[in-house]
């Protein structure tokens, strides 16, 4: 008697629609909410809009030091996490350009206990002066322990290539730069955009018993309302484009290779076209830059594209790893694989492709409250609607060949790309300057954050 069962069909792909949320305004801030029921493991979130852009020339990295020295808790030395363990929390922190977002997951029988903690580290840290060198001595050793990695320092010299003003430096400041933020400014940070900044709250698992209007009294206390955050494009970098940035990595028989230009912000962009058009590109196993540097050439394991969109500005990136010998002709390729999208457009198998990637997967993708969180947190940092994930589904639903090959017009400026290559300077140079893409400096990885 068999055992194996014949595997049944495949069903039509059902549609997607993302939970309505509810909100609802507490003293001087918002909570946005989304009830699953019987998800009995809650995330928490805190969105304010203290990120990294606004920081001064002198204060490069505060924001993302401070988001480190809040695990410290109210009685400093590491407290906030063994607390929260004791009800079966986890503590979250991340800082963007864009926003300052903290927050816990928290079983739903002690999301109280666990948001009562979480709100005492956010407006009442202790702030110790020891803990904030400790911190920051750990985020410039992390910093350069990941620039070890040359794709991680090709991603890095990106912003300095594109930007001037802070987007020239690290989000974490550097070390040069994060080596000069002490601990009063991280306490004035502190005072000035976070523990007295109500933000939105987001919170999002099984609700039946939760009070929300509660938990918002708890987080936004007498804090005051968020106050509008400005917009104002940053200045490009100096230099003529398109160029090559050499850093320096001598004997290395790889090179890490990220091709990259300005792009629109985030509310400048039809983002179904732009991220489709960056899918077709590089975004998917069955991309051109993939199919090309990999399959055809034999040059890596994986090429890659994509779009990183802020509110007042963009970068486009395509990156990939190749053995030193190929770099000269890997960058040519890419340049051309990208001018034959524009030309050429998009097949009608990349066409389908781009609809099913992001619309067949979305109810795995939004099955976790913290997913769930993810997407609201963005709808709050970028302004976005309630039913963003649904005009988003949608777009890609309708979107058709035409459109692709729009995008790849507007969004792709392979004339404008800056080149940035990790590798052996000495045996990389000619053979860069050869392709006559265009100048070619060579750079110490030291140098590039003094």
């Amino acid at each position: 008697m068999s055992i194996l069962q014949t595997r049944p069909d495949l069903g039509s792909p059902q549609p997607y629609t993302f939970p309505k949320p509810r909100r609802l305004r507490v003293g001087n801030g918002n909570v946005v909410a989304i009830d699953v029921p019987g998800q009995q493991y809650a995330a928490v979130r805190l969105v304010q809009p203290a990120g990294g852009a606004a920081e001064p020339p002198d204060r490069m990295g505060v924001a993302a030091l401070t988001g480190e020295v809040l695990e410290d808790g109210i009685h400093g030395n590491s407290s906030l996490a063994p607390a929260l363990e004791r009800h079966g929390a986890e503590w979250v922190s991340r800082v963007t350009w864009d926003s300052f977002v903290t927050g816990v997951d928290a079983p739903v029988n002690r999301i109280s206990e666990a948001t009562s903690l979480f709100a005492e580290a956010v407006r009442r840290p202790a702030l110790l002066r020891d803990d904030v060198l400790r911190r920051r001595d750990q985020l410039v050793e992390q910093f350069w322990l990941e620039a070890s990695m040359p794709s991680t320092l090709a991603t890095r010299a990106v912003g300095g290539q594109l930007f001037s003003g802070r987007y020239a430096t690290p989000l974490s400041g550097g070390p040069v730069r994060l080596n000069d933020v002490t601990p009063e400014m991280v306490a004035d940070f502190h005072s000035r955009n976070i523990a007295n900044v109500a933000g939105t709250l987001v919170v999002v698992g099984d609700l039946a018993n939760v009070d929300l209007e509660k938990l918002g009294t708890t987080v936004f206390g007498d804090a005051e309302s968020a106050p509008e955050a400005s917009v104002t494009p940053p200045e490009p970098a100096p230099g003529e484009v398109p160029r090559v940035l050499l850093i320096d990595r001598p004997d290395s028989v790889q090179s890490a290779l990220v091709l990259a230009h300005r792009a629109p912000s985030r509310s400048e962009v039809d983002l179904p076209k732009a991220d489709g058009i960056s899918d077709v590109l590089g975004g998917m196993f069955t991309s051109r830059l993939n199919l090309e540097l990999r399959e055809n050439l034999g040059y890596t394991y994986g090429a890659g594209s994509r779009f990183d969109l802020r509110r007042d500005s963009g970068v486009f990136l395509v990156s990939t790893q190749v053995e030193r010998d190929a770099t000269a002709h890997s960058i040519t390729a890419s340049i051309a694989e990208t001018e034959k999208l524009q030309s050429g457009g998009v097949t009608a198998a990349e066409l389908e492709a781009v609809r099913e990637s992001n619309t067949v997967g979305m109810p795995v993708t939004y099955s976790t409250a913290r997913s769930l969180a993810s997407a609201l947190v963005e709808m709050v940092v970028h302004d976005l609607p309630d039913d963003y994930v649904d005009r988003m589904r949608a777009g890609f639903e309708r979107i058709t060949a035409d459109d692709l090959g729009q995008a790849a017009r507007q969004y792709l400026r392979p004339e404008e790309f800056v080149v940035i290559v990790v590798g052996d300077a000495q045996h990389l140079q000619q053979p860069l300057r050869d392709t006559g893409i265009g100048p070619v400096t060579v750079r110490e990885p030291d140098s590039l954050w003094g």
